[in-house]
This record gives C-alpha cells, sequence and structure tokens, in this order.
C-alpha cells in the first residue's frame, strides 16, 4: 500500500514536473519572440532616425530643390498625409515604389522612397536606392543601370550639384513602359 501511495506520488510529481517545464519552454518562447518584435522595432525606428539626421545633416542647405529620401511609413499611416507632409502626391509615391493603387497605408516596415516636392515622376519610374562605394559617380552609375545620366541627374539633383560621396544614397530609376 505505501509503495503504490509513493508511485502515485512519483507520477503526480513528474506529471507536474513536465507542465511546469512545458509551461516555462512557452513562456520563454514568447518572451524572446516578443524581444526580437521588439528589438525589430527599435531596429528600425533607429534605422529611421539615422537616415534622418543624416538627410538633415547633409542636404538642409540645398532642401529648396525637389529632392528625395527613403522613409518607414507607420502601420497606420496613410500614404495621404505622407504626402501632404513631403508636397508630393500619392500617386508619385506609388509610381516611384511599384505600390498597386489599392495601397492606402504603410506597414511599418518597408523603407518607401519618398519624392519630396515632386507633383509628377515624368518618364513614368519605379526608384531603388543604391549605396555609393568609392569612385562611383552619376555617370558611371547611371551606365553600370543602363540609364540617362541626365535622369539620374534629375532624380539626386544635390548629388549632380556636390558630387558623390561614398555612402550617399543614389536613387536608381527603372523606367516604366
Amino acid at each position: 500500500m505505501l509503495l503504490r501511495f509513493l508511485r502515485t506520488i512519483f507520477i503526480l510529481l513528474f506529471v507536474v514536473a513536465v507542465f511546469t517545464g512545458i509551461s516555462i519552454y512557452i513562456i520563454q518562447s514568447d518572451k524572446v519572440e516578443r524581444q526580437r518584435i521588439y528589438d525589430d522595432i527599435v531596429t528600425r525606428a533607429i534605422e529611421t532616425a539615422i537616415s534622418r539626421s543624416l538627410y538633415d545633416a547633409t542636404r538642409t542647405m540645398e532642401a529648396d530643390i525637389p529632392h528625395y529620401r527613403t522613409i518607414i511609413v507607420g502601420q497606420d499611416e496613410s500614404l495621404l498625409s505622407v504626402a501632404n507632409r513631403y508636397n508630393t502626391t500619392v500617386d508619385v509615391i506609388r509610381l516611384a515604389n511599384g505600390l498597386l493603387s489599392s495601397v492606402e497605408f504603410g506597414d511599418g516596415r518597408t523603407m518607401l522612397v519618398i519624392p519630396e516636392g515632386v507633383q509628377s515622376l515624368v518618364p513614368p519610374r519605379r526608384l531603388r536606392t543604391y549605396t555609393a562605394a568609392k569612385g562611383d559617380t552619376l555617370a558611371s552609375v547611371a551606365l553600370r543601370n543602363n540609364i540617362s545620366q541626365q535622369l539620374i541627374e534629375q532624380d539626386n539633383p544635390i548629388l549632380a550639384r556636390r558630387g558623390v560621396i561614398p555612402g550617399d544614397i543614389i536613387f536608381v530609376a527603372d523606367i516604366l513602359l
């Protein structure tokens, strides 16, 4: 009888230990996932802040020229509010980023090219970014991407004026037919 009682206690303790272990694993997994999501959000916020700071530090003097910037549009932020903030249109933002006409809001993750102060993209084109390396010029980037130097200068007026420095973001057009 005592042996049966001890065996029952042992089985109960074993079951409790297994369920406790599973619970701890689930809680830790959830904690790790929440930490990963938090880290991801903080990283994106820092990237956006750095991008804006670099923009402000290097391009403020030429801010009167229409130019482009990259931003992460918040998950509940409308493209219309972004367009109004940067003196452009929703259609230009959609065209520059290859977004469908049904896209009305940002997703909080995707980096978008915002053609600030630009009311139309002629010729119609999608824009992507390229980080300048040592020896790059707008002419060499244009040649490498099979676009005209005039168009790459139009899309990068500040760099056309001052020249390319390694680390600069160059906006490169993919012409849409």
